[in-house]
């Protein structure tokens, strides 16, 4: 039984949800004309690009290349941001305040400072930046930023916390899209959002993480698939949010920006912190693109009634049937709806399937990992085979996930991905979990390519090799057991018996449908 002031703490902060939802509230949005994505640039390196892609392969025709190296992720990002002569259109989920985010703003600033035109589309529920300062860098005439699902109270911890609880279904949908398009001639999708951790500069732990970059015909509906969001009422201006600023607030910000770039220099070693030329860095990427078709997939930006096409209907129109081989990359599992059923189908059928997702020792949520541990024998069940992530992987991963000066303490799956007879392939920002599936926007790029495909099944195959994953079996007393290049148990790996213990009470919580 509760007490008493156990109860009246309850009801405060029920009222004060209340209260908050009923006084704290966003400027309507203002009326604005649809604003589409210029056309593509007729010169410049991209431009030049992807011209010469379409001459040679024609127009249905796309290029892709792996980004799985994050040092290459974002030197990819920086040579196709420092090299754009018109456009660019930014979509992420997070967007942090660190080395490489300041980093990459500083050089989106100067992109616009020379005239080219920045759109960015960022999710709220982790955008640290306040709602003024975002404002102020609008007043840039070549850079405007726009937020998906704002919270009226974000400037204050407690405004946005209380906000949250008493608007809990409006403010429980967030934009997990990730996605960049440089002059309309080239594209960067895939599993990454903007911090340190997805480029190789974690303190606490790295991502292991993939992207791709793409030039050709799915150019044109991925700046489609933007434009939608752009226009969308579920996005926010800020240019109408603040009516008065200070004449110099932006170059406030700017030089913030600046002084921020010079105090991370120590952690960017790996990086160039100026333009550059990256004419040398682009003639490589043309040479070592794969060829095929593709098409950009992505979730409506907001359910109406609980009705949307989702992501994973598409990918399942797209990718059925699967007649010899299903390999899946998930950082978080939780199956949802008839996933189980469709798997133990397929292996019915004669297909091998293969799943990798994190160890509760690689993971970064132990809250997933205690709703995903019940279903490891229901997985097992329907005759798929199922790898773990190791938090000390290889050396040759720890190369792919870490860049110098830093080393960090484990390394964490946050690859999306699903390879399908090693021809089709997926790579986006989609994880299996209801999360992704029920609650949140998705969005990335259904490739058609035998090439690709068979580059990322590889990956794949390395992965779930003893030296950098356990394979999770059942033993002959019907215990789980995982098995690596050095050891067999038959206990999860954990990282210390904290992050066991807070496993245990994690899974006490009624949460699993928002994980």
């Amino acid at each position: 039984m509760q007490s008493y002031p156990v109860r009246l703490t309850f009801l405060i902060l029920f009222g004060y949800a209340i209260l908050f939802s009923g006084c704290a509230s966003l400027p309507p949005r203002p009326d604005l004309a649809h604003e589409p994505a210029l056309a593509p640039a007729v010169s410049g390196p991209v431009a030049m690009l992807g011209d010469r892609f379409r001459k040679t392969n024609g127009v249905e025709a796309s290029g892709f290349h792996l980004l799985i190296d994050a040092r290459e992720a974002l030197d990819a990002r920086l040579a196709l941001i420092d090299s754009a002569t018109s456009a660019i259109d930014l979509q992420y989920f997070i967007w942090k305040g660190d080395a490489v985010g300041v980093l990459l703003f500083d050089r989106l600033l100067q992109a616009a400072d020379r005239g080219v035109r920045v759109r960015i589309i960022v999710d709220d529920i982790w955008l640290g930046a306040t709602t003024k300062n975002l404002a102020a860098l609008n007043a840039h005439p070549n850079l405007e930023i726009r937020i998906f699902n704002p919270n009226p109270g974000r400037d204050t911890t407690i405004g946005g916390l209380l906000n949250y609880l008493a608007s809990f279904q409006a403010l429980n949908q967030r934009m997990h899209n990730k996605l960049m398009i440089v002059d309309n001639h080239a594209i960067i999708a895939g599993g990454r959002n903007l911090g340190n951790e997805y480029f190789g500069l974690g303190k606490k732990f790295n991502f292991l993480d993939v992207d791709v970059i793409a030039v050709g015909g799915v150019v044109e509906e991925s700046s489609d698939a933007y434009d939608h969001y752009w226009n969308d009422i579920s996005v926010y201006p800020l240019t109408r949010w603040i009516d008065e600023l200070p004449d110099n607030t932006l170059e406030e910000v700017r030089a913030e920006v600046a002084e921020r770039v010079e105090k991370y220099r120590s952690q960017l070693t790996a990086y160039s912190l100026q333009p550059r030329n990256w004419q040398n860095w682009l003639a490589m990427l043309e040479e070592n693109l794969l060829i095929g078709e593709a098409h950009f997939l992505q979730d409506d930006p907001v359910q109406i009634e609980g009705e949307s096409y989702r992501l994973i209907d598409m990918i399942s129109y797209f990718a059925d049937p699967t007649r010899e081989e299903f390999l899946l990359t998930s950082p978080y599992l939780i199956p949802v709806g008839t996933a189980l059923q469709d798997f133990e189908k397929m292996i019915n059928q004669g297909v091998r399937g293969k799943i990798i997702t994190n160890s509760l020792a690689s993971t970064n949520h132990t809250l997933v990992n205690s709703h995903y541990k019940k279903y490891r024998k229901p997985i097992l069940a329907t005759g798929t085979r199922l790898f773990e992530f190791r938090h000390q992987p290889s050396g040759t991963v720890r190369n792919w996930a870490d860049v110098e000066p830093v080393r960090a303490p484990f390394i964490s799956l946050h690859a999306k991905t699903i390879v399908s007879d090693r021809r089709l392939c997926f790579i986006g920002s989609l994880n299996f979990d209801p999360r992704a599936i029920v609650i949140n926007s998705e969005n990335g790029l259904l490739i058609d390519s035998v090439e690709l495909a068979a580059e990322l099944a590889d990956f794949i195959d390395y992965l779930t090799a003893p030296v950098n994953a356990y394979e999770v079996t059942i033993d002959k007393n019907n215990r789980l057991q995982w098995k690596s290049s050095d050891r067999t148990i038959n206990a999860q790996p954990a990282r210390g018996g904290m992050q066991g213990i807070v496993d245990l009470l994690g899974g006490l919580l009624p949460i699993e449908s928002q994980l």
